[in-house]
């Protein structure tokens, strides 16, 4: 089944405001879902409603934000924000507008987020000061999936990292990748539909390599991209969070589906006024010239196209926000069960 974005979005605050959110809140928490879903990154879409409305349910996320400055900001280019809690898309949004802000005074804005929670997809928060002429970063931790290299016991997470900057094109350059080879929310998207997974994914209880995303689920561990390269990747990115915000980090995260602890995200956000470097136009006529660059190299037999990071992303969320978004039946099956539970209309009366 495909659905419009309004559609999908509309579903997701109803949801949300059906177990306390308040409706603009909501709203921002089902735009980032279905932003996921409308650029194929099923793993951060409207699959974790669910498990979102379970930790609301529990209190293990606060139904009413409360997002403060700590410290920081003003005449300072750093700051650090509390989440208090709060859904990891309203805090990772309110860190990067801040560090926005503080780039338009000072030339680069950095703000950590700590008690925070899942956040959903880096490359939109990135995005945000691509938006506004600047270059952007968003790091965070997450609980661990990962083990070191030869290991067989989970010490970090898939810590993402996105970086966006201005292209002078359609979209602009965005990288936003995990340290995993993959998302384990694409090991459990395969699991449900019953696909097995692309090698270097993932291993099971002992750390051996498996094809098979129920070793994975039950006991595995997702994989580092690039081995000892993403598992450094991943710590280093381990020390910008949650160890220099003092939250939690490491094995001391619990896990999203344990819905007996809360969790504290930390989230690092930066924003570059490339103004403040030199020549702004030349840096944007320099970035189209460096995408140009990637996009007519020569190409290898039986290549068709040279993609830029982030352009198949965007390109095929063109085409879904014009023609409709694809959900798996068994996810769609889910959110009807959950919208009947919550008395809300269900997803597939739309």
């Amino acid at each position: 089944m495909t659905y419009r974005a309004e559609t999908l979005t509309a579903f997701g605050q109803r949801a949300l405001a059906a177990v306390g959110v308040p409706s603009g809140e909501a709203l921002t928490i089902a735009e980032t879902m279905v932003e996921a879903d409308s650029r194929g990154i099923h793993s951060h879409g409207l699959m974790r409603l669910p498990i979102y409305v379970r930790r609301l349910q529990r209190d293990l996320i606060r139904r009413v934000a409360r997002i403060e400055v700590r410290e920081g900001g003003g005449d300072a280019a750093v700051a650090v924000i509390d989440g208090h809690g709060s859904a990891g898309q309203l805090v990772a949004t309110r860190a990067m507008a801040l560090a926005i802000e503080l780039a338009e005074r000072h030339g680069i804005g950095a703000v950590l987020a700590t008690r925070s929670n899942h956040f959903g997809i880096a490359g939109r928060y990135a995005q945000m000061a691509a938006q506004r002429h600047m270059i952007g970063l968003a790091l965070s931790n997450t609980a661990p999936l990962m083990p070191p290299v030869g290991g067989a016991e989970k010490v970090l997470g898939n810590n993402p990292l996105a970086i966006a900057a201005p292209s002078g094109g359609p979209y602009p350059l965005l990288l936003d990748m995990a340290m995993s080879g993959a998302a384990l929310g694409k090991i459990l998207y395969a699991e449900a539909q019953g696909q097995p997974i692309p090698e270097g994914w993932g291993a099971d209880r002992d750390g051996r390599p498996t094809t098979d995303p129920g070793e994975v689920a039950r006991g595995g561990f997702i994989l580092p991209v690039g081995g000892p390269k993403g598992f450094g990747l991943a710590l280093m990115i381990e020390l910008l969070t949650g160890v220099l915000a003092g939250g939690q980090f490491a094995k001391r995260i619990p896990s999203m589906y344990n819905l007996e602890q809360g969790q504290e995200i930390s989230h690092w956000m930066l924003a570059i006024d490339a103004a403040r470097f030199g020549d702004a136009e030349q840096f944007v006529r320099h970035a189209a010239q460096l995408a140009e660059d990637v996009k007519h190299a020569r190409k290898a037999d039986g290549v068709l196209e040279l993609y830029l990071p982030g352009e198949p992303e965007f390109r095929l969320a063109a085409e879904r926000l014009a023609h409709g978004i694809p959900l798996d039946a068994q996810v769609a099956a889910e959110l009807d069960a959950l919208a009947a539970e919550l008395g809300v209309p269900l997803l597939s009366a739309e």
